[in-house]
Order: structure tokens, then sequence, then C-alpha cells
């Protein structure tokens, strides 16, 4: 499967050049027309408009909409007169490449305008199951980290807090990716299975199949609640063939299991190769296999020297995870970010077993809501979130937390190159 991902990316990067798979451009440009937009997208603040993405009758369009008291909402149709607007590119910058890369041709401002509400208008599933948090008593900045570990709605993250989980090196963790999806994995499992109490011989393959089956549909089902991000898809696809592997008495998770995700996905959406998220995804869980997985005897030999054991075990698995993940998104994090985390290491250490509690604490006060029970569940959801907000704020004000740095794309291919070769040199030994 390795062999058909490089041809691939070969045959889409091509392809992309000569703009096969672009977006037809449909757009009537420049001329000042009355057209119907139908808003598709919440809405992202900028400095003086809110932003929405919108369709019409020629693709999909950014529309900036003057910031009033009446702003339309996700679903709404709009008549306005205006001129969509072709996007422009910076001096360093292709960002029109970039928005048609996302399916976007085009941008029109909108100050005056016919609004039509959608008749039955309904706020999206995400925004739904986060006013249930809201409902639980979670509020401010512990409402907003919890609502992006959990449902992966970003849109009341406050830029501050951004800042701190990006200097701190945590910024992974708002990312609802591998992390995320292995904690709910873990917990389907164990419900599905009573801990273990009745899990299926490994003999008994239609036990086996009912319990995969069931796990990849809820898992696909919370892919679909959280945005079909690249990065959950990515998990979630790997979960899928790690399940089908295991009705197959297959169970081993393998750089081919890695490649079969990006060549499922690519597949479906080739334009999701030139999204930081996806590259960030693979290059993390790529380095993850090939390297960390041949510490996992010494894992094993501190797991039998008892809960001392088990606890110098988890350290040294969280230090290896998060060195193999920073080496592998070390040139895509300079190139694209323009700046590196010092701390990774201590912010691994600190945030990831808040993550592991807060992840299901929060799922728990989403399934309660505003129940009596979900209220006082809601406090200790509240106090995980204080405590990561304030570990990565602090993390943060460290000297020297985060060193600015750049590199151009050249060294992003060398330093892949480096990093193939060490792959080698490590599986062979």
């Amino acid at each position: 499967m390795v062999l058909l991902l490089l041809p691939l990316v070969v045959v889409i990067f091509l392809c992309e050049r000569i703009g096969v798979l672009y977006p037809e451009e449909n757009v009537i440009y420049d001329s000042l027309l009355v057209h119907t937009f139908i808003l598709t997208s919440e809405s992202k603040p900028t400095a003086q408009c809110e932003r929405f993405e919108a369709e019409t009758y020629g693709g999909k369009i950014y529309l900036y909409i003057q910031r009033d008291s009446t702003m339309p909402q996700k679903g709404d149709t709009l008549i306005a007169k205006t001129r969509i607007r072709h996007i422009e590119s910076f001096d360093t910058f292709d960002y029109k490449k970039y928005l048609l890369r996302q399916g976007i041709v085009g941008s029109a401002y909108v100050y005056q305008y016919e609004l039509h509400p959608t008749p039955t208008h309904r706020p999206s599933l995400q925004r739904r199951w986060y006013n249930r948090l809201q409902a639980a008593g979670l509020e401010g900045d512990e409402l907003a980290t919890v609502g992006a570990l959990t449902l992966g709605y970003k849109e009341d993250l406050s830029r501050e807090l951004k800042q701190h989980f990006q200097a701190s090196g945590a910024a992974h963790v708002l990312a609802v990716s591998g992390l995320h999806t292995g904690i709910i994995y873990a917990l389907l499992l164990g419900l599905l299975t009573l801990g273990g109490r009745i899990r299926p011989k490994y003999e008994n393959q239609t036990g086996r199949c009912i319990i995969g089956s069931v796990i990849i549909l809820v898992m696909w089902g919370y892919a679909w609640l959280t945005g079909m991000t690249p990065s959950v898809v990515r998990a979630v696809v790997m979960v899928s063939l790690f399940e089908v592997g295991r009705m197959c008495y297959r169970q081993a998770i393998s750089l081919n299991t890695v490649a079969s995700a990006a060549v499922l996905i690519l597949l479906v959406r080739p334009l999701d190769l030139w999204s930081v998220s996806f590259q960030l995804s693979f290059a993390a869980t790529t380095a993850i296999v090939v390297l960390a997985k041949r510490y996992e005897r010494y894992a094993h030999r501190l797991m039998k020297k008892g809960f001392s054991g088990r606890i110098a075990s988890w350290i040294l698995g969280t230090l290896i995870i998060s060195i193999a993940a920073q080496l592998g998104t070390l040139p895509l994090t300079m190139y694209y970010f323009n700046q590196i985390s010092s701390y990774f290491l201590l912010t691994n250490l600190i945030v990831l077993p808040i993550a592991s509690l807060l992840v299901p604490c929060g799922l728990v006060s989403l399934a309660l809501g505003g129940t009596l029970l979900g209220v006082w569940f809601s406090k200790v959801t509240w106090a995980l979130a204080w405590l990561m907000n304030h570990s990565v704020g602090w993390i943060e004000s460290l000297p020297g937390s985060t060193i600015a740095t750049s590199i151009g794309l050249p060294m992003v291919l060398i330093y892949y190159i480096w990093f193939i070769l060490l792959c080698i040199f490590v599986s062979d030994k």
C-alpha cells in the first residue's frame, strides 16, 4: 500500500498543477449584480465584519457581512446587490490557490441585504450539542476548551487561548484526532465488553465482527459530528482498518495501515493533500508508528514491575511518542507557523493526562446535559478544563517558550529525505 500511495500523490500533484481538481468557476466577477446566497457555515469574526461561507449559482465564496445586532445564521438565504471579486494573492503567499484547494472561488462584501431565514431554522448539530454543555453549567474559556476537545467546535475559542495552546506545543489537543478517537475507542471497547469480562474469544469471529461493526459505526458517527476534518477522518479510517484487521485475525498497526488510510482519504478528497491538518496528522502518525513501536518491549518489561513500573512505562511511552511526533512534524511546523515550542515534552506530560480525563468527562456532560446530575458532573469537567487552560498558559509564560524560526520548502524536502533514510535504518535493526 505504501508503493500505491507514492504514485497516487504524484498523480494528484500533477492534476492540481493543471487545475483539473479545482471547482469550476461559473461566477460572474466584478459586475454589480443581484445575487442569492445560501450561508453554509457559521460566522467567523474578522476585524470589521463577519465572514460566512456561502453558496451562489457560480460556486462557493467567502461572504463578508457588516457586523450588527441581527446577524444571519447558517442555512439562511440572503439576496443582495454586490460584486463578487477574484481572490487576490499576497507577495509571498498564493492565497488564491490556497482557497481554491478548499473550494472557494471568490469573495464579496455585503452591507445591505434582504434576509430570508430558513423557516425551520435550527442550529447545526455541533452547536446544539455545544448548547448542552452550556446547559450543564460550563461557561467561558472552559466551555470553549471542552467544546473543542469533545465536539471539534472551535468558534468560541478566544485568540489568547489559542495562542496559549500553540505556544506551549499543545495545539494538537484542540484538534480532534488520534488522541480523542483513541480515548473514545477505549471507552467503547470497555463498554461493549464490560471491561473485558464478556470479550469474545479470539476464535469467536462472529462476536468480534459484531463488536467491531458497532465500533466502526459509532466512530464514523463521531467523525461526522466533529466536522469530518482531515485529522479525525485519518484517525477513524485507521480505527476502521484496525477493526477490520481484528476480524481477520490481524491486529498490528503498521505503515501499510497508515498508507491505506491516506490512499482512501485522497481517493475521496484529493485536495486534502494540501491541507495542513492532513500533512501534520500523517507526518506525526508515521513517525510514531516507525520510531515509537521499537520501544514497546521496554514498556512490557516495566509493566511487570508493579505500580511504579506502570508509571515509569507511561512516562517513557509519553516521552517517546512526543519526541517521535515532534520529529515527524518539525519541518512542517517551522514552514507553516514559523515557530517551535521549547517545552513540548513538559506540555505533553502535563496536558495528555488531563485530556485523557477531560474527554470522557466532557462526553458524560454532553450526555447528561442540564439535568441535576449533569450540572454536578460538569463541575468536575470545568475543573479539568480550568487546569488544562492554566497549565498551557503557565508553560507559555516560561522564558523562551517559543523559538521563532522559518525554513523554505527545499529544506522541508531535505529533512524528510533524511527522515525516511533514518526510518529505513531503524527498521533494519
